[in-house]
C-alpha cells in the first residue's frame, strides 16, 4: 500500500493563509515579500513588501524589460510606493542583500523578530537537521516555532509542474523525472514541509508566484535544494535565514552552531548600501 503524508513544519498554517491572500510578489522583491508576510502573519505588523524593501536598502533595475526578471506566464506587479525604491542600471546588482533583510526584520518588528543566517558545507544532510531542530524547538510552545527562508538560485531546481505520477515514481522507486527549472534567478522561497516515500523524499517549498506548482507550493528533492543553496559554478552564494522570535535567538543559535552550521551572512550578489 502507498501512504504519503505531507508533513508541514510547525506554525506553517499561519503563513499559508497569509500567502494565499497576498498572491504574487512585486517584481524583484522576493526577499522583502517574504519578510512582509512573515511579520504580518506572526507579529501582526502591517508592513508591505515595499516598506521592507526600503528598510532593507533593496536596489531595483532602472532599465530593462519585465521579461528579463519575470518567470514565464507572470505579469508585472509593483505596489504602492514601488517607484520610490532606489534603482541602478545593471540588473546583476539588483535585489536585496542578506544583511538588508536581517536589518529590516529587526527594525520593522521593533526587535521582536529576527532572521538567523545559516550556512552549511553539506546542505543535503543539513536540511534534515534543520527540519528536525525546528520540530524539536516547537515542542516548547508556539513562540519557539521558526520558519526557514531559503536564499536559492533557481537554476538547480526541478520544474514545479511535475505530474502526480512523476512524484509518485520518484518517492516510491527513486526514479528521477526529466525536468528543467522554471527560471534561472537568485531567489527567496520558504521551506514549509516534506513528503516521505518508500525510496525518497521531497521538500515542500512555498514560492512567490502562484503559477509555480500548486498555487505556489511545489515539491523539490533535498539534493536540488542543497545545490541551489551551495550554487556550484556561480559567483554568488546562498544560505538559509531562519525567522524566529528574537528572545529565543541565543538558545537557537547555540543549538545550530553545535550541529555544525555556520552562523554567518553570505554574498548573494546584491551589495548592502544603506541610504
Amino acid at each position: 500500500s502507498m501512504n504519503l503524508t505531507l508533513d508541514f513544519l510547525p506554525g506553517t498554517h499561519t503563513l499559508l493563509h497569509q500567502h494565499e491572500r497576498a498572491g504574487q510578489q512585486p517584481d524583484n522583491l522576493c526577499g522583502p515579500y517574504w519578510v512582509s508576510l512573515l511579520l504580518q502573519a506572526y507579529g501582526g505588523f502591517p508592513v508591505s513588501a515595499v516598506a521592507v524593501a526600503k528598510a532593507a536598502a533593496t536596489i531595483l533595475p532602472s532599465q530593462g524589460n519585465a521579461s528579463d526578471w519575470l518567470p514565464s506566464g507572470a505579469t508585472s506587479r509593483t505596489g504602492e510606493g514601488y517607484n520610490t525604491i532606489p534603482t541602478v542600471p545593471t540588473l546583476d546588482e539588483c535585489g536585496t542583500s542578506v544583511d538588508g533583510l536581517i536589518q529590516a526584520t529587526e527594525r520593522l518588528s521593533q526587535g521582536r523578530f529576527c532572521l538567523l543566517p545559516l550556512q552549511m558545507e553539506n546542505w543535503e544532510s543539513g536540511l534534515d537537521t534543520l527540519v528536525q531542530t525546528c520540530h524539536d524547538f516547537s515542542d516548547r510552545g508556539a513562540d519557539w516555532e521558526m520558519l526557514p527562508l531559503l536564499n536559492i538560485h533557481t537554476s538547480y531546481l526541478w520544474g514545479s509542474q511535475l505530474s502526480l505520477s512523476a512524484v509518485v515514481r520518484f518517492l516510491q522507486m527513486g526514479e528521477a523525472p526529466a525536468t528543467f527549472p522554471d527560471w534561472c534567478v537568485g531567489h527567496f522561497a520558504v521551506l514549509v514541509g516534506g513528503l516521505q516515500g518508500q525510496a525518497q523524499k521531497l521538500c515542500a517549498i512555498l514560492d512567490t508566484y502562484p503559477q509555480f506548482g500548486w498555487n505556489g507550493l511545489h515539491l523539490q528533492p533535498s539534493g536540488a535544494i542543497a545545490q541551489s543553496l551551495i550554487r556550484p559554478q556561480q559567483s554568488t552564494q546562498g544560505g538559509i535565514l531562519l525567522f524566529m522570535h528574537s528572545k529565543n535567538r541565543a538558545q537557537i543559535q547555540e543549538a545550530f552552531a553545535q550541529q555544525g552550521f555556520q552562523i554567518a551572512v553570505w554574498d548573494n550578489g546584491t551589495p548592502f548600501c544603506p541610504q
